[in-house]
């Protein structure tokens, strides 16, 4: 067993316990022999049980043949270790756990994420079979265990893969359940219990309808089924049986969940506007029925049930347990029919949906993720082709000509995806990360959307002793040439700030532009462009709170006493001197407690749409961050994105330019 002390143990425990208040990572810490009963000796004991119950359904590297409390504690010992990987393997993938009160909510953690944890214990156990002592336990075979997960024979697999699909289970045992943040920030309780209702009224309307009764059950509408199908009596929600209701607010409570992974959120229609209808499209579709074939798996398994060929409601098993992507179409069919009632579902509680910051659902795994005009074009030539052959009838000879083209045009497009993929993955690598901005303004957010995957805006944020300096850049073009010009402004500010130690925002701006002009000889004349960079740049000293700013082209906002002041910026282009020096002008403000900052580029202002095809331009925006001033800023940067968002959908319009906004509170 691995030998921890038990203040490592508690920190293993803690880092994956959600608990805003802390309490319980407290009582947890005073009195961890108790606690360690439950998340080690009862967690221990309740894997080995379970499967040892089901070990004739697959291979396992281990013994069953003694019941746990006659094993030696060399035997525990293996099972003690896999308990202490639990926390360890959620929080990889940004999964917490916390005590649940009246039901234990279905978690969704997607077939290819279980996979990920099998890897991981095969790995652990691969290590300890060929250490010079290999735990007790292990079976005589098992030095011929591949030592790849992917080169297991499938049965193997499963055993690891059933390991996994143990986990929220038996945590349901000793009282908690899994979360990710991200999905329940999203939940309301009384909007779920309203959704919960109109799920079981619209139930009841569709099988009253029916005079002859219902054959779908419950299926397509929720999970009740009253049995005698031509009864005309069913009861309200409030008299449901509980393993019903509980059902019912499930699906309910994950609602929101499946907007969340097609980039939407729900929110309350103001009184006297009628709700705005969401038109579903097929990605859209696909996502959230297979958002919903992952709750309705993990909903069956959390309540006894497993995979067998046939459906046994006796033995619990059932055949659609498995991944989405290996259901037939019928069964597919049922998941889509079931999310495609959300809309209406919502219009039934005076609800509509708001699109929601990428940012939010980067880490879901189920979720679709932002394209750029590259996956746009692919989608666009995909569905011209299928037009196409609607309407013509090709030869046999030309078929293959076409499909040959379509091919070599997929290839080629999928290749510049790849290519503006890997751009992205170097882009992040330089750009600050979440928690360093954190760490310079914990108020404080920045609104990031490139236009084609990678961006020509950039931000910067560096802490030297007790000053702040921090920028938003915007570079010449988008896409991989703003890119790249992103890179060279971002590596040059980083030397002035960072080697050359520089902190008075004029000299760092003449470092800049000395460099980047120098760096790609600049002359309009030669070559007929202009590669340059407008850009805000700040200093603030923590001290004393007093801000000092340079820009070119790009103003700076100051909100102070509920009003929003705009700095001009006062370098409307970048001058030479006589000598050849950079010239700049700079300015110094004080700042008090709660005053807020701002800093972007003009691509926000600048994005059309509406429904006359215009900017949204930089008056509207000025009112719109008074408007929305004093919420907090992670809100203040969703709101951005969801007025961006409906301004441009408003009139289907694709994002003109890379936007980037950075907003402070003091």
């Amino acid at each position: 067993m691995i030998q921890l002390t038990k203040n490592d143990e508690i920190k293993i425990w803690s880092e994956v316990i959600y608990n805003p208040d802390n309490k319980l990572i407290q009582d947890i810490s005073s009195d961890w022999i108790s606690y360690r009963k439950i998340f080690m000796d009862k967690l221990a004991e309740l894997f080995y049980k379970d499967i040892q119950r089901t070990k004739h359904l697959y291979i396992s590297p281990f013994s069953f043949k003694k019941d746990f409390d006659k094993l030696s504690e060399e035997e525990k010992s293996v099972w003690y270790d896999y308990v202490l990987e639990i926390p360890k393997k959620l929080r990889s993938l940004n999964l917490f756990i916390r005590p649940y009160k009246d039901f234990c909510r279905t978690c969704l953690i997607p077939y290819n994420e279980l996979e990920i944890m099998a890897q991981v214990d095969h790995e652990n156990y691969f290590k300890k079979l060929i250490s010079d002592k290999p735990a007790s336990g292990f079976k005589k075979d098992a030095e011929t265990v591949p030592a790849h997960f992917h080169d297991l024979p499938e049965k193997r697999k499963r055993f690891y893969i059933e390991l996994n699909h143990l986990i929220p289970i038996e945590l349901k045992k000793i009282g908690y359940e899994i979360m990710r943040i991200e999905e329940i920030s999203e939940i309301n309780e009384k909007v779920v219990l309203r959704l919960a209702k109109a799920i079981h009224s619209r139930y009841q309307h569709e099988v009253r309808k029916q005079k002859n009764g219902t054959k779908k059950g419950y299926h397509a509408f929720g999970f009740f089924n009253p049995g005698n199908s031509g009864s005309s009596e069913f009861p309200d929600f409030e008299d449901l049986p509980e393993e019903i209701k509980h059902s019912n607010l499930d699906n309910a409570y994950h609602i929101p969940t499946k907007l969340l992974s097609i980039g939407y959120v729900i929110s309350h229609v103001q009184k006297g506007y009628k709700p705005i209808a969401l038109r579903l499209n097929e990605e859209e579709t696909e996502t959230m029925a297979r958002a919903e074939h992952i709750r309705w798996c993990w909903d069956k398994i959390l309540n006894g049930w497993i995979y067998g060929n046939v459906k046994d409601s006796r033995k619990k098993t059932h055949p659609a347990i498995i991944p989405y992507e290996d259901l037939s179409e019928s069964e597919k069919e049922k998941d889509r029919e079931l999310v495609r009632l959300i809309p209406a579902l919502l219009q039934d509680i005076d609800y509509e949906v708001c699109p929601v910051n990428p940012d939010r659902i980067k880490r879901l795994s189920y979720a679709i993720k932002p394209h750029g005009g590259i996956h746009k074009i692919l989608d666009e030539t995909r569905e011209i082709n299928e037009q196409i052959r609607k309407i013509v009838k090709f030869t046999p000879p030309i078929e293959e000509k076409v499909r040959i083209r379509n091919q070599k045009i997929e290839e080629a497009i999928k290749e510049i995806e790849g290519s503006y993929n890997y751009a992205l993955h170097i882009q992040e690598s330089f750009l600050p990360d979440d928690l360093y901005i954190r760490e310079c303004f914990p108020d404080s957010f920045v609104f990031f959307k490139p236009k084609d995957i990678v961006s020509g805006d950039f931000y910067f944020f560096s802490k030297r002793d007790n000053k702040i300096i921090f920028a938003a850049a915007d570079c010449t073009g988008h896409g991989i040439p703003g890119a790249l010009l992103s890179t060279i402004g971002y590596g040059i500010l980083d030397q002035a700030v960072n080697e050359l130690k520089l902190t008075d925002p004029v000299k760092i701006l003449q470092h800049l532009y000395s460099r980047v002009y120098r760096f790609l000889k600049f002359d309009t004349s030669i070559s007929g462009l202009s590669d340059d960079m407008d850009i805000i740049l700040c200093t603030l000293d923590i001290k004393t709170n007093t801000l000092a700013f340079a820009g070119v082209n790009t103003p700076l906002y100051h909100i102070t006493d509920g009003k929003l002041i705009e700095y001009r910026p006062k370098n409307l282009k970048v001058e030479l001197s006589e000598n050849g020096e950079y010239l700049f002008t700079s300015e110094k403000i004080k700042l008090n407690i709660g005053n807020i900052i701002y800093l972007c580029s003009d691509g926000y202002a600048d994005q059309f749409g509406g429904k006359s095809h215009k900017k949204y331009q930089s008056a509207r925006f000025r009112d719109f961050l008074a408007d929305i001033h004093k919420y907090p800023m992670p809100e203040q940067s969703e709101r951005l994105y969801q007025e961006i968002e409906q301004w441009r959908e408003e009139n289907n319009e694709d994002q003109t330019d890379d936007i980037v906004i950075i907003g402070i509170r003091i």
